[in-house]
C-alpha cells in the first residue's frame, strides 16, 4: 500500500505560491522587451512561441504581477505550444 501524501506535501506555507513568474502573451518579443524596460522589470528568460506570441519569465513574482497588469488582455490563457529544444553535446 502506498503512503498518503498530503496535497501540500507537508509544506503549507510555500507549496502553493500562487501565480508563477512565467507569462504567455500575444505580443512579439521586441514589444515584450520594450514594455519590460519601460516598466523597469527584469526578464529571466524569454522565447518566441511557434504559433505567435511570446513566453516571458520574470526575475521575481513582483515583476511578474506588475507585468500581468501591463499586458492585460494580451495574456494568453490555456495551454500554449512551445518549441522543443535539446542541448547538443559534442
Amino acid at each position: 500500500m502506498m503512503p498518503t501524501i498530503p496535497a501540500t506535501n507537508g509544506h503549507d506555507s510555500w507549496s502553493n505560491p500562487g501565480p508563477g513568474r512565467a507569462i504567455n502573451v500575444s505580443l512579439d518579443r521586441a514589444a515584450v522587451e520594450s514594455l519590460c524596460v519601460k516598466h523597469q522589470t527584469k526578464i529571466s528568460a524569454i522565447e518566441t512561441l511557434p504559433k505567435g506570441g511570446t513566453r516571458v519569465v520574470m526575475m521575481n513574482g513582483d515583476d511578474a504581477e506588475a507585468m500581468r497588469r501591463v499586458f492585460g488582455n494580451k495574456i494568453l490563457t490555456g495551454t500554449v505550444t512551445r518549441e522543443h529544444w535539446a542541448r547538443v553535446v559534442r
